[in-house]
């Protein structure tokens, strides 16, 4: 991939360079080589590989690499794989994943599967379309399967009654008023959360209506802005659910700044678990979704299908989510 970016071709391209270099146009093939001298990279192997046709190449990709969550989710993959397979990074921004050199690495089959942590439109499609025509081992970790990638293996937790059981707590404190703040309204992962929240106030017999969710970027300035827009409110809520740890520390700064104490005056909850989530002040409520277990489980399910493919396994792994209770939420007051 680096040779490609600084020739300024496509990795099929360099593949031509390395095996079919007749095909290739002399003045491609000169720009090719010389990267590749200035880098002193050698081609050998790769060439190698490409003409075995192996790479042991897994690509992941991610919504965002910088996200905690992400990171412990990749310190499982890479027990399972490391040693055996190499790990390609790439981030689902559209910018990248709608560029056709990360298209060109997948049809080129640079990589022997991908483990799929965040299912982009029209990313996604593309990959489905890939799939049908190149068979491609591919694994979904983290997000719940949409109907469009139910074919492909899945692991993750029920995000519907993790969010439901969160809920369910808020209520026992006593709390009636609760917003939600889940993700983009395209976004699959946080719309099952949201359908939870939802679930769990009608079964506690708790007036829903649109003002109970408001969505947001799944980030510390979406939890900002949500906040300001639900405290600027006439009737103040006396806990916020949130989709995921990042938003519920945002919420909270902007608590504190308009002088409300949390747990006191405001509980707020949080989802996933990350490592900050302990950290905070208050330390922050929460719901845990095991990310190194998820990371360990496709990687294992990645390899099974790369490896055996003829073996049957089972689509979808569901694994256990908990409700870690902090300082963040208290009894309603």
């Amino acid at each position: 991939m680096e040779v490609a970016r600084l020739a300024g071709v496509s990795i099929t391209t360099v593949s031509r360079c390395l095996n079919t270099p007749d095909k290739v146009g002399k003045k491609t093939l000169a720009k090719v080589r010389k990267v590749i001298q200035d880098i002193n990279f050698s081609p050998n192997v790769l060439a190698q590989s490409f003409r075995r046709g192996r790479t042991n190449i897994i690509l992941v990709v991610v919504h965002e690499i910088g996200s905690w969550l992400f990171a412990d989710i990749m310190e499982g993959i890479r027990a399972v794989v490391d040693g055996r397979y190499s790990i390609i990074l790439t981030e689902s921004r559209p910018d990248v994943t709608e560029n056709g050199t990360f298209i060109d690495m997948l049809v080129a089959r640079q990589v022997e599967g991908v483990i799929l942590l965040c299912s982009p439109l029209p990313f996604s499609r593309k990959l489905i379309e890939l799939a049908k025509s190149k068979p491609l081992p591919i694994v979904i970790g983290l997000e719940p399967v949409s109907d469009d990638l139910g074919q492909f293996p899945s692991v993750h937790i029920d995000n519907h009654q993790a969010a439901y059981d969160a809920t369910q707590y808020l209520i026992r404190l006593g709390h009636a008023e609760i917003v939600f703040v889940s993700g983009p309204k395209n976004s699959y992962v946080t719309k099952d959360r949201e359908l939870g929240f939802l679930a769990a106030m009608r079964d506690g017999g708790l007036t829903v209506d649109s003002d109970r969710v408001i969505h947001s970027d799944l980030s510390a300035n979406g939890g900002i802005n949500s906040a300001i827009e639900i405290l600027a409110r006439p009737s103040r809520p006396s806990a916020i659910f949130c989709a995921n740890d990042d938003v519920a520390m945002g919420v909270m700064s902007v608590a504190t700044k308009r002088g409300l104490r949390v747990p006191e005056d405001l509980s707020v909850m949080g989802f996933d678990d990350t490592r900050y989530a302990a950290l905070t002040n208050p330390a922050l409520s929460t719901v845990l979704q095991p990310a190194r277990d998820i990371g360990m489980k496709a990687a294992q399910k990645l390899l099974q299908a790369i490896e055996r493919p003829d073996d049957d396994a089972a689509r979808t792994e569901i694994l256990p989510h908990r409700i870690v209770v902090r300082d963040s939420t208290a009894l309603r007051r």
